[in-house]
């Protein structure tokens, strides 16, 4: 599904190239691979993915790549690797390199109305885990509704200027070089959706008398959700906490960075560009 918000077709690839250290010089081209051991940066990591919800097929109708948990790991400006429906950041981008060039609007209604009308829960494999480590309460549950869903995204021009900056870089630089020889595909992130976040809290009503008997459980998932979004949350009431802008789908540009020694166009195949069917992008 295309909306507004997404980049139309190019009809024709432009040759566009980067200096490097050691003078080489990239293509947006599909690359000739040469098959090598790549070892990466300590940086370059991946994710577990817990059990999707009804939260992800939302996102993908929305045209985004689903983050499974929502987080502000991944975002626009930043360099990915892309293999079978698995992300994985190469790069990471300065928050001063978007001043002036990351743009956000409210994500077009019917998409913003089915996910700020819906009601979600955390997967029950994050609230088990929460309740072996602690003592007099029990969860039941972790229900979360969404606010104010936006696209932010970044135009062509200014995602081609980011990327010459990281590849400027020299651990940039040669960490994007050995996946490039390994076959694989990098490409940087074009837009994200966000959304303010409310968690509701839910404890067994044996335990449930007063305030000061959920202070301890709400502390402790306030640090677990923090932890696992790379962002900070506010305790709203007893039993409600709050984060803001927490990105829930990410869209790669279609246009990625591959050697100079190529023949052809590398563009990103549409299933990896929208999500494999069934599958969120995995982190």
């Amino acid at each position: 599904m295309r909306q507004s918000f997404l980049l139309s077709k190019m009809t024709d690839c432009n040759v566009r190239r980067t200096k490097t250290p050691a003078r080489r010089k990239y293509l947006r081209l599909a690359a000739i691979a040469l098959p090598v051991a790549v070892t990466l940066p300590a940086a370059y990591f991946v994710l577990d993915r817990p059990a999707p919800d009804d939260i992800e097929t939302a996102i993908k109708e929305a045209g985004f790549d689903p983050l499974v948990p929502p987080n502000r790991l991944r975002g626009p400006g930043a360099l990915y690797e892309v293999e079978d429906g698995f992300y994985r950041k190469v790069c990471d981008v300065d928050p001063a390199l978007l001043d002036g060039k990351l743009k956000s609007s409210p994500a077009p209604d019917r998409h913003r109305e089915s996910l700020e009308k819906a009601g979600f829960a955390l997967d029950a494999k994050f609230v088990d885990a929460l309740n072996a480590e602690l003592s007099g309460a029990r969860l039941t549950s972790i229900e979360y509704t969404l606010a104010h869903v936006t696209i932010s995204e970044i135009d062509y021009s200014h995602l081609f200027e980011i990327e010459d900056n990281l590849l400027s870089k020299k651990n940039c630089d040669k960490a994007v070089q050995r996946l490039l020889k390994a076959n694989r595909k990098v490409c940087p992130g074009y837009a994200a959706l966000s959304a303010t976040t409310s968690y509701k809290v839910h404890i067994q009503s044996k335990v449930n008398s007063g305030a000061e008997d959920k202070v301890p459980v709400i502390n402790a998932v306030q640090q677990a959700i923090e932890q696992r979004a790379n962002s900070e949350l506010r305790v709203q009431s007893e039993d409600e906490l709050t984060g803001d802008n927490l990105f829930y789908g990410i869209q790669l540009s279609h246009y990625c960075i591959t050697p100079d020694d190529a023949s052809e166009p590398s563009i990103l195949p549409q299933a990896a560009a929208q999500g494999a069917p069934g599958q969120a992008a995995r982190l």
